[in-house]
Formats: C-alpha cells, structure tokens, sequence
C-alpha cells in the first residue's frame, strides 16, 4: 500500500521531487523517482493528490452486479509497446482479449450485424480505409476537421454516420471537432495493435500495485505553484505549503484551462495557447444491471448508428464476495453504454431517469425481436478463460454514485410484463449514470486529436525554467489518451528530472 497521510501532515517539509496528481501518470513518475531516489528516503519524493483516493480516472462501483464494475477505463488499448500491460504482465494478470466492436448496429434499418456481415458491408468498409489510410497521409498538410476531410472524399450519410460511431465516439468528441492533423499524428504513432483485453481484476488492482510504498498526501488541492530558478513552492487551496526541488504536474488539462491551478511567474503565452489547443470532453456510461441475459452469450461491443447510444458493451467477471457491505447486489448481468463529446454534452443535460429510460428504450429496440431468457452461469469462466474469483479487492466505491431502481426510472408495468419484445425494460434492476465532468478534480473523459492542435501537446509538455515539469496524457506526442501514454508521460517527466543535476529551494 502507499503510504497515506493526512493533507496537514508534514506541510512544511522539502522534498527533492513533488508530483501533483496521484492518476497513472503521476504515480508513473514517483514510482520511478522513489526507486532511483531510494524508498528509504522519505523526502525524496511526495505526492500530492486532490482527491480522497489515488488512481485518477481509474475508479469502480460495486452493488450493481457481483463483481466491481469500471466507471473509468475498462479495456487495455493493445497488446504491443504497452508499459501498462507489462505491470499487468509483472502482477501475473489474466486477461481477455476480445474484438472491437464484434457487432454493429443500423438504427435507421434495426439491423444488427455480426462481424462476418460486417466485413461485407461495403459502407462500414469504406468507413475503416478512410481512418486507416490516415497513416499514410501528410502530416503537414493544413488542418480541417475530420467532416470536412469526409466531405471532400464523397462520403454519403451512411459512412458519415458509421464514421462518427465508431472513431469520433471513441476519439471522444464529434467529427466536427476531430482534427485531421492530430488524427494523422496519432495513426504513425500508434505502435501498439488493435487488441482489446480485460483484466481478471479491477484496474485499482494496477493502481495499488505502482502506489506501494509510495509518500502521499490525499485531500491535498494545489492552488498555486511558485517556481524559479532555486526550485518550487507549492501552495494548497487550505493555505499550506510544500516545497521542492522540482515539481511534476500530472493533472488533467481541463484542470489547467479551468484555471484551477495558478502559477507564479505567470505560464508563457506558449504554454497557455497549447493548453487551450487540446480538446477534452466529457465522457458518460450508462451502467445497467439486468436479472437475465437478453442478448447473444459471446457479444461484447456493438457499434450503434442514429442511435442514443453509439456504443454499448458487455462483459462478465468472476464473482466477489466483499463489496455490497452483505446486500445482494441488484443484478447479475450488466451492459454498459458509452458516449462522449457531444452527445455525452446533450445527454448531461437531461435526468439521471431520462437517460436510463432511453438507453433501455435503445436495448429493447435492438434485441427485442431476439430475445431469449439465458441461464446465468455461476461458474468460474469467462470467455473461456478460468479465472479465481477475487476476495480481497478494496473497495474504492465510496458512494460515488446512487443507482436508480426501476421505481425511479419509472417503466410502465406493460413493459415489464413483455419480456420477449421489452426484454431490457423487463429485466432492468437499477443502474446509474457516471458523468465525468462532474468529477471535480477531472472534469471531462480523455483528450482527443484536436482541430488546429499540432504542436500542442510537446508545448504542453515543455518544463518551466528546468524546475516544472508536465506529465499526463494530453502532454503525449502520439496523441495517445490512453492509460499506457499516461504511464509513459509519467516516465518521461521523471527521466528529465533524474537528467539534471541542480537542486535548490526557493
């Protein structure tokens, strides 16, 4: 475990490296930092987290089915080149690996395709080569938005509508506001495969793994960072303070375009123009527990075009027995469903209830006609793979979220009594809507290939006068938002510390 104190505990000591922001990447950092320092060494290196836990935008739920369900990232993004998945590899993690997406579905035509209907399928065909031969476009080339670049190749609605779906969805944003350029940068940069793979445990399980050992200050909210050429003095939103050789920022750039964080001198010009350059929007899962299977046993992802949710998955883990404080949880099987930009914006606007009842809507539409009551399966399997179930898992729900039960929701008595054409009104238990731009000390999903961005992302990761440096997945230069690249910053920041040999205090 690290060690954690209370935000007033040592408030006045020096420590040769500070990093702000206790997600992946600053946890990448002190990990690296700490074990060159030496962990003996208890000013060596300090975290200082704003929030009650460590693991940033890695945080899960439990009493919504019998095992802990991700409200964060889910899915490790390839299995080539990925610092995550080596920790995951060095904790001797089981994973999964599983297709993406494995099914599409037409909303206009209510029509589901599995991946062999797919592959001919001329207009989702057609929707793969235009991002895959991004790779081989020319970065230089003047910026436009991703849906102009589709209109000048002569896409009809059908692509356009997949195109958005599919990639702009999960770039996080829409295709308006998708950046040719940053999509090119991105596409060359990409060294990792197309695998999608699931862990055997929750992803707090990583979290926990770096954090070992580790100096942390939780509820410590860093209001303003003072540097100069002799070192940094941190100062929290309470009045404390903590001083350092060097400092590494690790926090998400809304936390920098909200000005949440000041600094003293100011930031250059540079540096604030790069931070407002980078898109990140909000992201939102629509979490639904279910007492029966309704849907295919093998599905895992379906892609959803004109629909409210473009995108919905399905996984199963092995059950838990500590993490519903004795309470049964609601329900056995669960789908989650994704959206980000735009559409996450417009569905933020309406009730927690609207959103369920139109994502159950959206579910009865596509497996109404199919569906078939299942057996749940109690055993130890998942696709195949035999995992053990997991018994000592700690439990970092800490009441993020209230489910909502049917009551709320409010579905009408003839739709539970219609299982076979309402099969997801009729078996919903209760569920919740995670809004990630309400998390305070995140506001918003991951960072996306930004119109008129190129360049941004390395001003963004520029140190401040060698004694500030930047580390987090909107600073990686492959334009990656995923859970390696903010390893890897992490990393990077900390190599450039350990490169210098001055130390001072200011």
């Amino acid at each position: 475990m690290a060690c954690m104190a209370n935000h007033q505990a040592h408030s006045s000591h020096h420590y040769r490296v500070v990093v702000v922001g206790g997600g992946l990447a600053g946890l990448a950092a002190a990990r690296m930092l700490a074990d060159h320092y030496s962990l003996t060494d208890t000013q060596a290196v300090l975290i200082l987290e704003a929030g009650t836990s460590l693991g940033g935008r890695i945080k899960h739920i439990t009493g919504l089915v019998p095992w802990p369900v991700e409200v964060g990232p889910e899915f490790i993004h390839g299995t080539m080149n990925s610092s995550f998945k080596d920790i995951a590899d060095r904790m001797k993690c089981q994973m999964r690996e599983l297709p993406y997406p494995d099914r599409y579905y037409l909303g206009n035509e209510r029509r589901m395709l599995c991946s062999d209907e797919a592959e001919k399928h001329e207009d989702i065909q057609h929707a793969h080569k235009l991002f895959q031969e991004l790779a081989f476009e020319d970065p230089d080339a003047p910026d436009i938005s991703m849906a102009e670049y589709l209109h000048r190749r002569g896409t009809n609605n059908s692509v356009y509508q997949l195109a958005e779906s599919i990639y702009a969805n999960d770039f996080g944003c829409s295709l308006k506001q998708l950046g040719v350029r940053e999509c090119i940068q991105e596409a060359q940069n990409w060294i990792y495969g197309d695998t999608y793979l699931i862990l055997d445990r929750p992803m707090s399980s990583v979290v926990d793994f770096i954090a070992k050992g580790l100096q942390v200050h939780l509820d410590w909210a860093v209001q303003r960072v003072q540097y100069g050429t002799h070192g940094v003095k941190l100062h929290s939103s309470d009045g404390l303070i903590v001083t350092a050789d060097y400092a590494i920022l690790a926090v998400p750039v809304t936390i920098l375009q909200h000005g949440v964080i000041t600094f003293n001198p100011p930031l250059p010009k540079a540096k604030l123009d790069a931070i407002q350059s980078i898109g990140m929007n909000n992201c939102v899962k629509v979490l639904m527990a279910f007492s029966d299977r309704f849907w295919p046993e093998d599905m895992f992802d379906v892609v959803c075009t004109n629909c409210f949710l473009p995108e919905i998955w399905i996984t199963q883990y092995p059950s838990t027995s500590n993490h519903t404080d004795g309470r049964a949880p609601l329900g056995k099987f669960i789908v989650v469903g994704f959206m980000a930009g735009e559409v996450a914006a417009a569905a933020s606007r309406l009730p927690e209830a609207e959103v369920i009842r139109r994502s159950l809507s959206q579910l009865d539409e596509m497996f109404g006609q199919v569906s078939q009551k299942a057996e749940y399966d109690r055993s130890g399997y998942c696709h195949g793979i035999k995992v053990d179930p997991l018994n000592d898992i700690p439990d970092r729900s800490k009441d993020l979220h209230n489910f909502l039960t049917r009551d709320h929701v409010l579905i009408p008595r003839e739709y539970v009594q219609c299982p076979r054409s309402r099969p997801a009104s009729a078996f919903f238990q209760g569920g919740c809507v995670v809004n990630w731009e309400k998390e305070s000390f995140v506001r918003g999903g991951y960072t996306y290939p930004s119109l008129n961005a190129h360049g941004a992302r390395f001003a963004l990761a520029e140190p401040l006068q060698k004694r500030v440096f930047f580390a987090g997945e909107a600073t990686h230069p492959g334009v990656n938002p995923c859970m390696q690249a903010a390893i890897d910053t992490g990393r990077r920041a900390a190599s450039e510390i350990l490169s210098l040999d001055v130390s001072g205090r200011l």
